[in-house]
């Protein structure tokens, strides 16, 4: 579960403005039950508050209720009126749920360029525990319930399918410059996700589970991906999936690997898969912010030139002499995929030499645990990106 306590925000004619941030992570329960943001203000009032988004409300036809959507825009978003982005929709993403950790990571593609930019769609949920679990096959609901009390209605998943569907995609598309559509989500929304790539897999090209809840209806979820999967058309879609420690003793690890053994045996052709294991560095509460920096940059890297041309860092007093091939790949223009020649940190600082100067396909963070994602399939092609 990703939540928010103390999150203070100024929400004025449906602008969302930020100056700090206390977020907060937890397995959810009826005992340790999470408080309602109280929507105070962040801002110092004698300072101008920062404005890092909008909020918009829109009339479900789903629901028949007005929902509440957040948006963030990549910058320089006007000023470049022909290209278009990659559009992240993100369940749990109301102004006092995941909106301003993702819109910290969309920050970070824009002043690292290290990654795409993107368009960030929050779609605020009113009820998780409604609205994103997948129907009960095997579990006691009771079971539930005893835990999480009465907000646990299990079943809201396909209901909320239907609302992106209807609802959420078509309002995002008309409005904005949308390309490759994701979707993303941790814990409770990190077990849609994966729902919805073996249920709906067309409705997204790209899926981001964050700490997914496997242990949901005592792993049937999980059981059923093999053949799922198996059944699917081939397509160029690709999952992220990231876990990290759920605690000692429990069949978390038995259901994970489940999963992860259903990608590996039954993943349509062309799908692009990786899982990336955190249970020896994360916990479930800390996953957030390195899963998804990590998931970008796998999923929407993009190359840069290798070493530093300052002459005063080098021991001679002068920087190292190109070799003939990164002298042809720096005539070939500015650094891009096409160009880019996919390697490791490990590779490039074991010939640094040799590498100087190259335009580098090279993917910072974690290592990938387990999937068909090698070095030259991080990021994705030119396209919209010049």
């Amino acid at each position: 579960m990703f939540c928010a306590t103390h999150l203070d925000m100024l929400n004025c004619s449906g602008i969302v403005a930020l100056v700090a941030v206390a977020l907060c992570m937890g397995f959810p329960s009826a005992i340790h039950a999470q408080a309602q943001a109280d929507h105070a203000i962040l801002a110092d009032p004698e300072g101008e508050p920062i404005v890092i988004g909008s909020t918009h409300k829109i009339e479900s036809s789903v629901y028949g209720a007005t929902k509440v959507l957040t948006v963030r825009l990549p910058r320089g978003y006007a000023d470049r009126p022909d290209r278009r982005y990659p559009v992240v929709f993100s369940v749990d993403g109301g102004p006092e749920q995941d909106f301003e950790l993702l819109s910290g990571i969309a920050a970070e593609a824009e002043f690292s360029t290290s990654f795409e930019p993107f368009i960030l769609i929050g779609v605020r949920t009113d009820n998780r525990y409604a609205e994103l679990t997948p129907p009960l096959e095997r579990m006691d609901p009771k079971k539930l319930t005893d835990i999480f009390g009465a907000r646990m209605q299990p079943n809201g998943a396909p209901k909320f399918r239907e609302f992106l569907a209807r609802d959420v995609i078509p309002w995002v598309t008309a409005r904005y410059r949308t390309d490759r559509k994701v979707l993303t989500a941790v814990s409770l929304g990190g077990l849609f996700v994966v729902d919805t790539l073996l249920e709906q897999p067309e409705m997204f090209d790209d899926y981001i589970a964050l700490t997914p809840s496997v242990w949901w209806d005592e792993g049937h979820l999980v059981d059923q991906a093999a053949a799922k999967l198996a059944a699917q058309s081939a397509s160029d879609r690709r999952i992220y999936i990231t876990m990290g420690d759920e605690g000692v003793g429990n069949l978390s690890g038995k259901w994970l690997a489940t999963l992860v053994s259903a990608f590996n045996t039954s993943a349509p052709e062309g799908l692009k898969w990786a899982f990336v294991d955190r249970s020896g560095s994360e916990e479930h509460r800390t996953m957030a912010l390195m899963g998804w920096l990590d998931a970008f940059r796998t999923l929407y890297l993009t190359p840069a030139r290798t070493g530093s041309p300052i002459p005063f860092l080098y021991d001679s007093g002068r920087a190292p002499d190109y070799t003939p091939s990164a002298r042809a790949n720096i005539d070939a223009g500015a650094c891009r995929r096409e160009i880019a020649r996919p390697t490791t940190w490990a590779e490039k600082n074991s010939a640094p030499g040799a590498y100087y100067g190259w335009c580098l396909l090279m993917k910072p963070g974690a290592r990938i645990t387990a999937g068909n994602i090698g070095p030259g399939d991080f990021g994705r092609a030119d396209k919209n990106q010049k």
